[in-house]
């Protein structure tokens, strides 16, 4: 390349067009990487609900599980 006080305008424009290009493309990379992260925090949200749900079914499964073995044994004898 010539020296910065030769540089044409085409040659600018040339670069412009090529910076636009790499612009474009991080854009489009952020923006799948947005989406993807809004996805995982969707599915976080949901796996946080499950778990608020889960643990007081565990507990009243592991109580009626105690009642029935219990019932079992008083049975048995």
């Amino acid at each position: 390349m010539s020296d910065f006080n030769d540089v044409t305008h085409r040659e600018i424009y040339e670069r412009l067009k090529t910076v636009e290009l790499k612009v474009d493309k991080i854009e489009t990379n952020t923006k799948d990487m947005v989406a993807a992260f809004n996805a995982a925090q969707g599915a976080f949200a949901v796996l946080e609900w499950l778990a608020k749900v889960a643990k007081p079914l565990l507990i009243v499964g592991g109580f009626l599980a105690a009642i029935g073995a219990a019932w079992t044994q008083i049975k048995i004898k």
